[in-house]
């Protein structure tokens, strides 16, 4: 799959999936490398491009797929009626990117009455004409998804990133003014998990929690690690990436386990196991049914997390970042985190406190 994600327009990248249909990780990226160097030179046919009109083997899945996707959204709500006659209204933004048109038929198959749209950055566009970067991270993206909320009386915000891949959500804070709380990836984490801890419980009061599993990577909240041990389920750390936790979904379904949720701090979130990776639709249809839900009973997103919070402890982070476009600089600074004192793989000993 080629995508540019939320990075600057002049990137491009690629996500190759495996069998199992998570992103691949060792050995197989280095024996797809490996094949890759062995067929530099194209082959003769590589050039027939007849083979696109002609070739049996050569199908679109994506109606089939997309089918079976809004199928899924539609059996995993918890109470599809309370959805069509909830009252929030709610504002979305594809970032100038693929998600509107998908956005559009899970809210019709999630039984949601539909969204208000920011026009502006609706369509796809290459350029990202109306942010600097099409990050939903970055604090201006949200600036015209704000003003859009405010024009129509919108009290929650959801957004994706250009693939659609990832989530932010803001929440108004107050009827008639204008103050907007937007929630981290790590807030986003703690209130998916609870929902989808919640509803499967519903469901399934009689399960085992045992045979239950949750995620987050290691640069994430832990405090999903906090509720599964007051609850009863199982809570797995992995490393960077959701290569690692959609691989690690597949093999504990292998084992018949339940994966619930997966997230990372980055508003990256997996919410079950249709899609084993990170993906801003489905994340954007739970956090619309728990919103509605949660209006049903006067409560918002944010009351709710502090409720969490009061439940399990709070757990506080900040994160941010700074910009290097100097790659001889970037090399440096990677090349002492990684050879401390000229020594490879190596790291302080005499203070741990600040790494893991």
């Amino acid at each position: 799959m080629v995508t540019a994600s939320h990075n600057p327009k002049e990137d491009n990248g690629y996500k190759v999936y495996w069998q199992n249909g998570a992103q691949i990780i060792p050995p197989h990226d280095k024996g797809i490398q490996e094949t890759i160097l062995k067929n530099l030179h194209p082959w003769d046919k590589s050039w027939d491009t007849s083979i696109l009109s002609t070739s049996e083997r050569l199908i679109d899945p994506l109606h089939e797929a997309m089918d079976c996707y809004m199928r899924a959204l539609a059996r995993d709500m918890l109470e599809p009626e309370l959805n069509l006659s909830s009252k929030i209204e709610i504002t979305y933004s594809a970032m100038h990117g693929v998600g509107y048109p998908y956005m559009v038929q899970a809210f019709k198959a999630a039984n949601f009455k539909p969204f208000v749209a920011v026009e502006e950055q609706k369509e796809p566009d290459a350029d990202f004409p109306t942010v600097r970067f099409p990050n939903p991270e970055e604090k201006s993206a949200l600036d015209l998804s704000i003003e859009t909320a405010n024009m129509n009386n919108s009290t929650v915000i959801l957004a994706n990133d250009p693939d659609a891949d990832r989530l932010a959500v803001a929440e108004k804070q107050s009827e008639g003014d204008n103050e907007w709380y937007v929630f981290s990836g790590n807030e986003l984490g703690a209130l998916l998990g609870w929902w989808s801890w919640y509803s499967h419980r519903r469901r399934n009061p009689d399960e085992n929690p045992s045979q239950l599993y949750m995620m987050a990577s290691t640069v994430s909240s832990k405090i999903l690690k906090t509720i599964a041990a007051a609850e009863g389920f199982n809570f797995i750390e992995t490393l960077t990436g959701f290569k690692w936790m959609g691989n690690m979904a597949a093999e504990l379904q292998g084992q018949g386990k339940t994966v619930l949720f997966a997230f990372e701090e980055a508003i990256g979130f997996m919410c079950g196991t249709e899609v084993l990776d990170k993906d801003g639709v489905s994340a954007a249809i739970r956090v619309a049914e728990m919103a509605a839900f949660l209006s049903n009973k006067g409560m918002t997103l944010k009351g709710k997390l502090h409720e969490l919070f009061s439940m399990y402890g709070y757990h506080i982070s900040d994160n941010s970042y700074f910009l290097c476009y100097e790659q001889p600089v970037i090399e440096r600074l990677f090349g002492r985190l990684r050879t401390f004192s000229g020594s490879p793989n190596t790291k302080p000993e005499s203070d741990t406190r600040y790494t893991q």
